[in-house]
C-alpha cells in the first residue's frame, strides 16, 4: 500500500515534465507541483470535516481549493505551462487560508490556518530566487494586518462556533502537517538542487576530460617555467618528437630546435610573452631522428593574482602534412605535369613580382604535323626534349626563366638585361634549335622554332609577346620584335566591334539572304539561284560574309549563322518552282548538331528535290566514311550535290567520284581569264570533258561579260553565274533573262 502511494505522489509532482525540459527547469516544475500535492488533500479532509461539523459556508473554502487544485494539475500534464499552475497555485495558497480563517471567526478560533499561507512567499523564494518573492511576503503581511483589523468585527458577527476539543485538533493538525509540509518543500528541494549540482560537476568533469583528451590527440601540449624549462608535456609531445619524458622534463625546448630556424623568431618570441602577452607563430623543429615538423604555435604566458608570470603554455598544432598537401597543390597549380617546368600561372605571378623584365616566346613549328606522324606519345617526348634543350640553353644564359605555357608554347623570362642582349638570347636560341636536332627512340628530329620578344613594361609583356608571335607566323619570320607599329590592338578591336555586331544581328534578325541566279546556257532560262548570306548592320548597310563570317567562326557564332541561312533558303523557296543551292562546309557535314539540323529541315518543307548543297572540295578532307554517309542520306531526300571552287588549290577527281557530285562550280578564278588565257580554257575544257563522261553538270562562276560566256557555251559549260547575268539581289528575278 504504501508503495502504491509512494509511486502515486512521484508520478503526480512528474506530470509536468517535459522530457526535453533542462534540470533546473524540472526542479521549478517538480517545486510547484509539491504545493498542491500535499495541501489540496489537506484542503480536502478539512471540507468533509467542516461539512461534518454543519459549518458548510466555511468548507466552500478548503473544498474549492483542492477542486481548484486538481483542475490546475489536469491543465499542467497537457500544456506543461509552469506559469499558469505557478501563479494560481500561490494566488491560492495566499488568499484561501485567510478566507478560511474569517469565515471560522478571524484570529480566535483560525489561526492555525493562516500558517497555510506562508507556503506562497517561501513557493516565491524558492521559484523567482529574486526580489518578485519580497511581494509575496508583504501580500502575506498585509493580509495578516487587514485580518487583525477586522478582527473585532468578525467576532462579533460569528454565528458557528466550532466545538473546543475540535478547534485544539485542527491547531495541532494544522500546525504539525504545514509545518511538516514546509519541511518536506524545503527538503526536496534543497536535495534536487544538490544532486542537480552534483551531476553538473560530473559533467563539468567529464567536459573537461573530454577536453583534455582531444588536446592530446590533436595538439602538442608543454608547459615551462619563467626560465624556459619544461615542466610538463602531453603524450602528443613525445609522440611527435620522439623523446621520453626523462629526456625532456627539466630541458628547454631547444632540444627540438632546428637549425634553419633563425634567432631572430625567438628573440621575438620572448620579447612578446616576457611582455605578458600571447605570440603567434610558425616554427619549424626537429625530431628526435632528425626529421622536420612544422608546428602553428600559441605561447602564453599565465599570471598569478599578483599580475606575475609563473608559467608559460605553449600549444602546437602539427601542420607538417598541411604544410605538404600545401606544396602538392602549388606544383599542380605553378608546374606544368609533363615536362615539369613552371607552367603559364608562374609566369603571371612572376610577372607581378619582378622588375626589370623581358619575354621570349617560343613556339614549335609544325607541331601538330609531328603529333599526326609519329602520334601524341612521341609528341609528349618531343616536348620533354626540347624542354630539356631549354634548360641547357638557360644555363649558358644567367638570369632566364623557363615556362612552358601549354601546347607547344614556352616562353623565357628575362631579367636585368638590356634589349640587345635580349634580341642576342632570342637570335642565339632559333640559330641553336636550327642547327641541334633531337635525339628521341633512335629518331633524329629536326625542328624549327618561331619566336616572339617583347621589351614592353611588365603588365602588357604576355600580350605583346603574343602579338609578336602571331606576326612572325603570319610573315613567315623566324623572329619578331614587338613595337607600337606592329601591335594588333587595332585588330582585336575590329574583331571586338564585329562580334557586337554579328551578335546583334541575330538577336534582331539582320541575317537576311541574298539571291544569285543560274542561267540555263541552253535555253537562257533561270531555273535555279544561290542563296548567299548578308548582314545588315545598325546603320543599314549590307555587309558582305568577306567581313564577318571568319570572325564568327572563332567567336563560336557560325553554328547558329549556319542554321539562320539554312532555315531562311529553306523558307524563300517553299512556295515557288526554283531549284536552290545552299553552302555547306565539311565541317558543318562532321557537326552532328548541324547535320541533324540538316535533315530536320529537310523533313519539315517538302522540297528536298529541289535541294542543292554546294560543297568545297578540300585535302583536309579525313573522314570520307562519314561524309559519304550524309550524302548518301540527303540524296535519300532527293537532294543534289555541288563542288564548289573546282580547278584550282586542291582538286582531286576521285574525291569528287565519292562524293556523287551533281554539279561542278568551276572557280571563278579560272572563268574571268578564260578568254585571254590558254591555259584556263585548257583547264576548263577538261574538267567539262570528265563531267561529260561521269554524267555531272558543270557551271561556270564569275561570269562577268558576254565574251566569257559565249566562250562557256563553246566549251560546252552547261551553266552560268555572274554579274554579266545579275549580281546577288534581295528578290527573286522572275524567269529568263
Amino acid at each position: 500500500m504504501l508503495e502504491t502511494l509512494r509511486k502515486l505522489y512521484h508520478t503526480t509532482l512528474n506530470i509536468g515534465i517535459d522530457k526535453n525540459d533542462s534540470n533546473e527547469l524540472k526542479l521549478n516544475k517538480i517545486s510547484i507541483t509539491i504545493v498542491p500535492v500535499i495541501m489540496a488533500p489537506v484542503g480536502l479532509i478539512w471540507g468533509i470535516i467542516l461539512l461534518s461539523l454543519g459549518d458548510w459556508f466555511a468548507a466552500i473554502f478548503p473544498l474549492f481549493y483542492a477542486f481548484a487544485s486538481l483542475i490546475n494539475l489536469i491543465l499542467f500534464y497537457k500544456n506543461k505551462n509552469i506559469i499558469l499552475i505557478k501563479c494560481s497555485q500561490m494566488l491560492l495558497v495566499l488568499l484561501i487560508p485567510f478566507m478560511l480563517m474569517w469565515s471560522l471567526g478571524g484570529f480566535a478560533n483560525g489561526s492555525y490556518v493562516m500558517i497555510w499561507a506562508f507556503f506562497s512567499p517561501i513557493a516565491a523564494l524558492i521559484l523567482d530566487r529574486g526580489s518578485k518573492s519580497i511581494y509575496w511576503l508583504g501580500a502575506f503581511i498585509a493580509l495578516t494586518i487587514f485580518s487583525a483589523i477586522i478582527d473585532p468585527w468578525l467576532i462579533q458577527h460569528q454565528t458557528t462556533l466550532l466545538p473546543e476539543f475540535a478547534v485544539e485538533l485542527f491547531f495541532v493538525l494544522n500546525i504539525s502537517i504545514s509545518l511538516s509540509g514546509l519541511y518536506f518543500l524545503l527538503h526536496y528541494f534543497t536535495t534536487q538542487r544538490e544532486k542537480n549540482a552534483q551531476d553538473k560537476i560530473g559533467d563539468s568533469i567529464s567536459y573537461l576530460q573530454s577536453y583534455k583528451d582531444t588536446i592530446d590527440r590533436n595538439l602538442i601540449v608543454t608547459r615551462t617555467d619563467i626560465e624556459g624549462k619544461i615542466t610538463f608535456a602531453n603524450e602528443n609531445f613525445y609522440r611527435v618528437s620522439g623523446y621520453s619524458p626523462e629526456e625532456v622534463l627539466g630541458h628547454t625546448h631547444q632540444i627540438i630546435r632546428h637549425s634553419e630556424t633563425p634567432d631572430t623568431l625567438f628573440k621575438k618570441m620572448w620579447d612578446t610573452i616576457l611582455s605578458k602577452q600571447t605570440w603567434h607563430g610558425r616554427i619549424q623543429n626537429r625530431n628526435k631522428k632528425g626529421e622536420t615538423y612544422w608546428v602553428e604555435t600559441t605561447i602564453a604566458p599565465i599570471l598569478n593574482n599578483n599580475n606575475e608570470i609563473v608559467e608559460f603554455l605553449a600549444i602546437r598544432n602539427d601542420i607538417s602534412q598541411l604544410l605538404k598537401q600545401q606544396e602538392e597543390l602549388t606544383k599542380l597549380l605553378y608546374f606544368d605535369h609533363l615536362t615539369d617546368l613552371h607552367n603559364r600561372n608562374a609566369l603571371y605571378k612572376d610577372l607581378k613580382q619582378t622588375k626589370d623584365l623581358s619575354l621570349i616566346l617560343i613556339n614549335i613549328d609544325s607541331f601538330s604535323q609531328l603529333n599526326d606522324l609519329y602520334g601524341e606519345k612521341m609528341g609528349d617526348k618531343i616536348l620533354k626534349q626540347f624542354s630539356t634543350f631549354l634548360l641547357s640553353y638557360m644555363i649558358e644564359n644567367e638570369n632566364t626563366h623557363l615556362y612552358r605555357l601549354g601546347g607547344d608554347e614556352f616562353a623565357l623570362l628575362v631579367t636585368n638585361q638590356k634589349p640587345l642582349s635580349v634580341v642576342n638570347i632570342a637570335n642565339d636560341l632559333v640559330s641553336n634549335v636550327n642547327k641541334t636536332p633531337l635525339s628521341i627512340d633512335e629518331l633524329v628530329i629536326s625542328l624549327s622554332i618561331t619566336v616572339g620578344v617583347s621589351l614592353e613594361e611588365n603588365i602588357l609583356l604576355l600580350s605583346t609577346a603574343n602579338m609578336a608571335l602571331k606576326i612572325a607566323r603570319r610573315s613567315k619570320k623566324n623572329l619578331v620584335i614587338f613595337s607600337n607599329e606592329l601591335s594588333l590592338n587595332d585588330e582585336y578591336e575590329k574583331n571586338m566591334k564585329w562580334i557586337k555586331e554579328i551578335k546583334d544581328a541575330i538577336k534582331h534578325d539582320r541575317i537576311i539572304m541574298y539571291y544569285q541566279p543560274i542561267v540555263n546556257n541552253l535555253d537562257n532560262t533561270i531555273n535555279k539561284y544561290e542563296t548567299l548570306v548578308r548582314l545588315i548592320d545598325r546603320q543599314g548597310n549590307v555587309i558582305s560574309p568577306v567581313h564577318f563570317l571568319e570572325i564568327a567562326k572563332k567567336a563560336k557564332l557560325y553554328k547558329e549563322l549556319t542554321k539562320i541561312i539554312i532555315r531562311k533558303s529553306f523558307k524563300a523557296f517553299e512556295h515557288n518552282s526554283y531549284e536552290f543551292s545552299v553552302n555547306i562546309t565539311i565541317e558543318d557535314i562532321l557537326d552532328s548538331e548541324i547535320r541533324s539540323f540538316i535533315v530536320d529541315t529537310l523533313q519539315e518543307f517538302n522540297i528536298s528535290n529541289r535541294v542543292v548543297f554546294e560543297i568545297v572540295e578540300s585535302e583536309s578532307i579525313e573522314n570520307f566514311e562519314e561524309i559519304e554517309n550524309f550524302i548518301i542520306e540527303v540524296k535519300s531526300y532527293g537532294c543534289k550535290i555541288a563542288i564548289d571552287d573546282f580547278g584550282t588549290g586542291y582538286s582531286n577527281f576521285e574525291h569528287l567520284m565519292r562524293l556523287q557530285a551533281d554539279f561542278i562550280k568551276i572557280d571563278g578564278s579560272i572563268i574571268k581569264e578564260i578568254v585571254h588565257n590558254k591555259r584556263s580554257e585548257l583547264i576548263t575544257s577538261v574538267i567539262v570533258a570528265f563531267a561529260k563522261e561521269m554524267g555531272i553538270k558543270t557551271i561556270g562562276e564569275y561570269v562577268e561579260s558576254k565574251e566569257i560566256n559565249d566562250k562557256l557555251i563553246d566549251l560546252g559549260v552547261n551553266k552560268s553565274q555572274g554579274y554579266y547575268f545579275d549580281k546577288p539581289q534581295a528578290t527573286l528575278a522572275k524567269k529568263g533573262v
